[in-house]
């Protein structure tokens, strides 16, 4: 499929929705709320998610398996217009709940879903995606599956901690001993045959007892009611940013590792990335220990 007038213009379209739908989402999660920033960038991006939807119906393609041109991708085009319609219905109706989770699976299905076939290679972004990481294709074809799984799953927790919630001890506890566990595991993959082995598991404890000692002192963002033991949580998307770093790190690693596996036997590669994976883990026991301590002085849990 090559580009034309009408391609360029749903391109565009969609590009920017995709880019700017976040920011409209943001702008109405957590306790600080932006309504001013909210509609300037909501009403924008429903404005450019129209123009992308409308510019579809012009764009036919005769490689998929399709209908006078019409594709299965189509059909995002009458979910699109409909998903807007009952949204801003909602939204007369000032059911705010039903019209943020209206946008919500909006964005996820048109947006991220078939952004994801945008990249399929005989599309025209694909066939450009393709065709400049094809000396990396080997790399990906050998990865295993598991990995973009869990790629997924880091994706769908980080995007629940964006959430305002309320969880018990138990629940606030389990990331960071998760993150903990993700860590030495990684650290013990990557180095458990190399002779620097003991050095780089002194180096992760320091880097991660360091970090959580330090954050452990700031007060936690969180209100802990002691009637009922649970924790009012705000939403961040710091976790998400959290994840998606400690993940390409790892994933970096490991290709490294696989092309030169010498290096894990080089304090210059092994001692850095040991404290690397300590520092990342010690984030989120740092942010642990800050709510183990509004839970042991209920009365200094006063939101930070």
């Amino acid at each position: 499929m090559e580009l034309n007038p009408v391609i360029a213009l749903h391109l565009g379209a969609a590009l920017a929705a995709v880019a700017i739908g976040p920011v409209a989402l943001w702008a109405r999660l957590g306790a600080r709320q932006r309504p001013r920033l909210h509609r300037a960038f909501g009403m924008t991006w429903v404005v450019l998610m129209v123009l992308t939807a409308v510019s579809a119906l012009f764009i036919r393609d005769r490689h998929l398996p399709n209908i006078a041109g019409f594709t299965p991708i189509h059909l995002l085009v009458p979910f699109t217009l409909g998903s807007l319609v009952l949204a801003f219905r909602h939204l007369a109706r000032r059911d705010f709940a039903a019209h943020a989770k209206t946008m919500q699976r909006l964005y996820l299905g048109a947006c991220v879903v078939a952004g994801a076939f945008t990249l399929l290679p005989q599309r025209l972004l694909g066939n450009a995606l393709w065709g400049k990481l094809a000396p990396l294709a080997p790399i990906f074809q050998h990865t295993p599956a598991w990995v973009w799984a869990l790629l997924a799953a880091l994706v769908f927790l980080g995007w629940m901690q964006s959430r305002d919630r309320t969880a018990g001890l138990a629940a606030v506890s389990a990331l960071p001993v998760g993150m903990l566990v993700y860590g030495l595991w990684g650290a013990v993959g990557a180095f458990g045959r190399s002779p620097l082995l003991p050095q780089a598991l002194v180096l992760w404890l320091l880097a991660a007892g360091s970090v959580a000692a330090l954050l452990a002192r700031r007060p936690a963002a969180a209100w802990y009611d002691r009637a009922t033991r649970t924790y009012d949580l705000a939403g961040s998307w710091l976790p998400l940013a959290l994840f998606l770093a400690i993940f390409a790190v790892r994933y970096a690693v490991a290709v490294q590792l696989a092309l030169q596996p010498a290096l894990a036997a080089q304090g210059a590669f092994a001692l850095p990335v040991a404290a690397l994976y300590g520092a990342f883990s010690g984030i989120f026991l740092g942010r642990a220990m800050q709510l183990w301590r509004l839970a042991l002085r209920p009365q200094l849990a006063i939101a930070g």
